[in-house]
């Protein structure tokens, strides 16, 4: 990708898992991003908006991620914006809120034209997920990821990072999950339903989804529709992320930057920069500082 040696940085819209939060510490439920970075993230989002694209569901991140603009959820299948933005008229799909308590989100979208889909690959995703766990118990963690309201599954991640070897058992277990999550995709009787499948290269971990989905998807949402920015070189957007299912959003991106938080992992990233996480806080601090002026240098850590 081109690089931009300088450009005020209008928002910031990042990944979470090892981007804000290092992979080995994603199951700790108090303290997922480093409190000096957190703090930064709460003044950035004061000035700018900073909104997470994550594959997690709200149900996960909403309580780690409360300085954010938007989230949106599960690799773009559900957006949820928390803060009010400037009326847009967004032509997508409106979930229900149907029986919880969502006094805090401001509005709610979902991918248009996916409910029956859901419907039906949401019994399709439990079973899948019953039966990965009978078969590789003790191997794997399935992560269940379901819409805000709970109405569906339409996320399982795979995981299997507590293993020591990770190289090791990926090669060992990818193989026969996937083909077990290809005789589940026969399954349904929907056309064009298949379930989506987000592999990685080095990542300990294995996604499946009830529909198609990308960052891109999820960037276009935020930065057209509710943030209204504009594609003409007049506002930039920085987007940080780990990992090949970023590819998509950092192609988009004014400023694309990756977080490197693993040693352990080497994903082939399509960024213009990459910056290890331990100087990540640094970098927005310098940027803060910098009245969100990025240029090179502040990468110079």
């Amino acid at each position: 990708m081109k690089r931009l040696m300088q450009a005020r940085i209008d928002a910031i819209l990042s990944d979470y898992d090892g981007t804000l939060s290092p992979t080995n510490t994603l199951r700790n439920n108090t303290e997922s991003i480093p409190r000096q970075l957190e703090e930064l993230l709460w003044g950035i989002a004061e000035t700018i908006p900073v909104c997470i694209i994550t594959s997690k569901d709200y149900h996960f991140i909403h309580n780690k991620a409360k300085f954010a603009w938007v989230l949106s959820c599960i690799m773009g299948i559900e957006t949820i914006v928390l803060r009010m933005t400037k009326d847009a008229s967004i032509e997508i799909e409106k979930g229900s809120n149907n029986n919880i308590n969502l006094n805090s989100i401001k509005d709610r979208y979902l991918l248009p034209n996916i409910e029956k889909i859901l419907k039906s690959n949401s019994v399709i995703l439990s079973k899948l997920a019953e039966n990965i766990e009978l078969e590789f118990k003790d191997k794997v963690m399935v992560e269940r990821k379901h819409t805000s309201d709970r109405q569906y599954l339409v996320g399982i991640t795979i995981d299997y990072r507590h293993l020591k070897d990770w190289k090791l058992y990926k090669n060992k277990l990818e193989l026969p999950l996937n083909e077990m999550i290809q005789k589940y995709m026969a399954v349904s009787s929907l056309p064009r339903s298949n379930l989506y499948i987000q592999k990685y290269s080095s990542h300990p971990f294995l996604d499946v989804y009830a529909v198609y989905c990308d960052k891109g998807m999820a960037f276009d949402l935020i930065a057209t529709h509710i943030l209204n920015h504009k594609d003409n070189g007049e506002t930039s957007i920085l987007y940080l992320g780990d990992s090949e299912n970023d590819i998509s959003a950092f192609r988009k991106a004014s400023i694309s930057i990756g977080v490197i938080s693993d040693k352990r992992l080497t994903p082939k990233l399509d960024c213009q920069y990459l910056i290890k996480f331990e100087h990540l806080p640094d970098f927005l601090g310098h940027l803060a500082g910098n009245k969100f002026m990025f240029s090179e240098s502040l990468l110079n850590l």
